[in-house]
C-alpha cells in the first residue's frame, strides 16, 4: 500500500509538472506566415552585422514603430542602435522562438524595452497568469544571453474603451502578476505607464489608440516621453543638454560674455533675456526692445548659435550676485536639434536645468519659459517636429516649479495650415521685424512679473 502511495504522488507530481511546461506561452513556437517568417531573416541580418544596443522587443505595438510611431522613432531612438523586434500578433511563445533563432551572440546591447502579452488573452491562447509566465520566460532567455543587460519590462498596454472591458480586464490581471513573478530578478525594472493613456475615469482615449489596442502617432509620443527618463538611466546616457560647456575660443562669443560681465558688474538689472541667436537677434530692433523690455531694466543674454550647455556655462561665470532680477525670459533649444543623439527630453532637461541654476541663485525670481519657437516651413519637417516634441516634454518638466510659467505663442507666428512664412522668418527660424514684433505683442502683458 505504501509503494502504491508514493506512485500515485509521483503521477500527480509528473502531472503537475507536465501540466507546467505545456503552458502555451513559454514554450517557443514560429509562424508560417511568409512575412513573419521575412521579418525574421531581417533581424537575423541585421544581428549579423553587430552594433546593437538596444532591443525593442513586443507584437503589433512595438512593431508600429515603423508606422505610426517612426517620427517619434527617430527623435529617440534612432541614434540608440536599436533593433525592432517587434512582430504584430505576436505572443510570448512567439518572442521566444525567435530570441531562439537570432544570431544574439553578435551583439552586446546594453538594454531591451518588452511589451508583449496583449495577443495571449486577445488570441484566448493562454489565461493571464499563463501569459505572466511567458513575459518571465522571454526576461530569462534575455538574462541567459546577456547576463548584465539592462531590461525594462512594460506593464501590457491598456485596450478596450472602457475599464470594465473584457480583455482590459484581462491585461489588467496579466500585470498584477508581473510584481511577484519578477521580484528579485537582477538588473529588471517593471514600469507603469498605462495610465498616460488613459482619461481619469480609465477610458482610452480614441485620439490615442483609435481602435482601442495600438496607439497612433499621439501614443507613441506618450511612450517615448514616459520611459524616456528610466531609459537614460539603464542605457548609463550622459546629457550634454544639462552639462555646461563654453566657446571661448571664439572671440567674439568671449568679448560678449565679457561685455555681459560688465554690464552686470555695473548692477540695475532687473530682467534676464536669455537664449541663442533669436534672442541675440533682439539687439537689430533696438527701438521695439526698449519700448517693450526698456522700463524692466533688461539684459540681453542670447548669444548666436548657443544650446542650453552653453547658457548653463555662461550662468556660472556671471557676476549674479551683483544683480537681484525680478523676472527671466528664457527661449532656448533649438540648436540642440542638431545633435542628433539629444533626444528631445534631454534637450528639455537642458531648459529646466537653466530654470533650476536661476532659482538657486534667486529664490524669488519670477522666470517665464518661451515653447522653442517653431522653425522650417512645413509642420512635417523633422527639425519643426524636434521643436514640437521639446516642447511637449516641458509641461511635466515644470510642473510645480515655484514662480515659473510656461508660455506658448508659437501659433501667432504659424498660418492656418501650421506652415511658418517666409515673411515672418525668412529662414524658417529667425525672427525679422514682423516676427519680433510679434513676439512683442504677445509677451508684453505678460512683463508686469518682472516690475
Amino acid at each position: 500500500m505504501k509503494r502504491m502511495l508514493l506512485s500515485v504522488g509521483t503521477i500527480l507530481l509528473l502531472t503537475v509538472g507536465s501540466l507546467y511546461a505545456q503552458n502555451v506561452a513559454t514554450t517557443p513556437a514560429d509562424k508560417a506566415d511568409e512575412w513573419w517568417v521575412k521579418r525574421h531573416a531581417a533581424n537575423v541580418e541585421q544581428m549579423q552585422k553587430g552594433d546593437i544596443e538596444l532591443l525593442m522587443i513586443g507584437d503589433s505595438i512595438t512593431h508600429g514603430w515603423e508606422g505610426a510611431g517612426k517620427k517619434t522613432w527617430d527623435m529617440y531612438y534612432a541614434a540608440r542602435k536599436p533593433i525592432n523586434l517587434g512582430f504584430s500578433g505576436d505572443r510570448t511563445e512567439n518572442v521566444l522562438w525567435r530570441l531562439d533563432h537570432l544570431p544574439l551572440e553578435k551583439i552586446t546591447p546594453k538594454a531591451a524595452v518588452l511589451m508583449i502579452g496583449t495577443n495571449n488573452v486577445g488570441h484566448g491562447s493562454s489565461n493571464p497568469r499563463e501569459a505572466a509566465e511567458g513575459i518571465k520566460a522571454i526576461v530569462e532567455r534575455l538574462k541567459k544571453a546577456y547576463p548584465e543587460i539592462k531590461i525594462l519590462i512594460l506593464n501590457v498596454f491598456p485596450r478596450d474603451e472602457k475599464p470594465d472591458g473584457g480583455l482590459r480586464k484581462k491585461v489588467d490581471e496579466i500585470n498584477s502578476y508581473l510584481p511577484e513573478l519578477l521580484q528579485g530578478e537582477k538588473n529588471v525594472t517593471l514600469l507603469d505607464i498605462n495610465a498616460k493613456f488613459l482619461e481619469k475615469d480609465g477610458t482610452l482615449p480614441k485620439e490615442i489608440m483609435p481602435d482601442f489596442l495600438h496607439p497612433q502617432e499621439k501614443g507613441y509620443g506618450i511612450w517615448a516621453r514616459a520611459v524616456e527618463p528610466k531609459l537614460i538611466e539603464l542605457l548609463g546616457e550622459e546629457n550634454p543638454a544639462t552639462k555646461p560647456a563654453e566657446k571661448l575660443s571664439q572671440q567674439w562669443w568671449a568679448d560678449r560674455q565679457a561685455a555681459n560681465i560688465a554690464q552686470m558688474e555695473k548692477g540695475d538689472i532687473g530682467i534676464l533675456m536669455i537664449g541663442d541667436s533669436i534672442t541675440h537677434g533682439w539687439e537689430s530692433q533696438k527701438e521695439l526692445w526698449d519700448a517693450t523690455f526698456g522700463p524692466y531694466k533688461p539684459i540681453n543674454l542670447g548669444f548666436g548659435g548657443d544650446q542650453t550647455q552653453h547658457v548653463l556655462w555662461r550662468l556660472d561665470h556671471l557676476p549674479l550676485d551683483k544683480i537681484s532680477p525680478k523676472g527671466a525670459m528664457i527661449m532656448i533649444g533649438t540648436n540642440n536639434t542638431g545633435n542628433p543623439k539629444n533626444t528631445p527630453y534631454e534637450i528639455a532637461l537642458g531648459i529646466k536645468a537653466i530654470v533650476e541654476k536661476l532659482q538657486a541663485k534667486y529664490p524669488d525670481i519670477k522666470i517665464a519659459v518661451l515653447d522653442v519657437f517653431p522653425r522650417s516651413e512645413k509642420p512635417n519637417d523633422p527639425l519643426r517636429l524636434k521643436v514640437d516634441e521639446i516642447n511637449a516634454n516641458l509641461p511635466d518638466l515644470l510642473k510645480g516649479m515655484k514662480n515659473v510659467h510656461l508660455i506658448d505663442i508659437n501659433a501667432k507666428f504659424l498660418d492656418e495650415k501650421k506652415e511658418l512664412s517666409k515673411n515672418i522668418m525668412p529662414d524658417y527660424l529667425h525672427p525679422n521685424d514682423i516676427g519680433y514684433k510679434i513676439w512683442a505683442e504677445a509677451v508684453e502683458p505678460l512683463l508686469q512679473y518682472a516690475k
